[in-house]
């Protein structure tokens, strides 16, 4: 009998691992871009501020919200690492499959929103699959905990 547990776990973190590569593949060039439009006006304020106006101060305030939706830190610098590094992406990859949905991080192209629906669609069922093996080789081991446990001979807890 061939166990496919460990093609199951192979193939589900090759599956993340894909989806972290293509994620990041995606949207990290996206994600620069913005930082990199939000360093620009960021440097144009602080070089007009002394003539500053209204609407200029109006339409700094739209880049600061834009730059705060597609995940670029207005506190930070161009050193700042990425939203999109491997790990973060791998991180995203894992909340898709799973349903989580933890945290701001999303796509914002529209390639990447597209392959995340993808994704998603593949990797929800891969996820239940892998998550149904992980449960029966649990019960099993539990079941196997349990007869050791109740062997005659062994002291038995009251």
């Amino acid at each position: 009998q061939i166990s496919w547990t460990p093609l199951l776990v192979l193939g589900y973190l090759f599956y993340l691992l894909l989806g972290a590569m293509v994620f990041q593949l995606l949207e990290k060039q996206a994600e620069t871009h913005f930082r990199d439009q939000f360093q620009l006006e960021k440097l144009k304020f602080l070089q007009n501020y002394t003539c500053l106006d209204r609407q200029a101060l109006e339409q700094f305030v739209q880049v600061l919200m834009e730059a705060w939706e597609k995940g670029v830190n207005p506190e930070g610098n161009s050193t700042n690492p990425s939203n999109w590094d491997f790990s973060n992406s791998f991180f995203f990859a894992g909340t898709v499959v799973t349903t989580i949905g933890y945290g701001n991080l999303s796509p914002s192209t529209v390639a990447g929103q597209i392959f995340c629906v993808f994704y998603a669609l593949f990797g929800v069922p891969l996820n239940l699959a892998f998550l149904n093996q992980l449960g029966k080789g649990l019960n099993a081991h539990l079941i196997t905990l349990e007869r050791w446990v109740q062997k005659p001979g062994r002291a038995q807890v009251q």
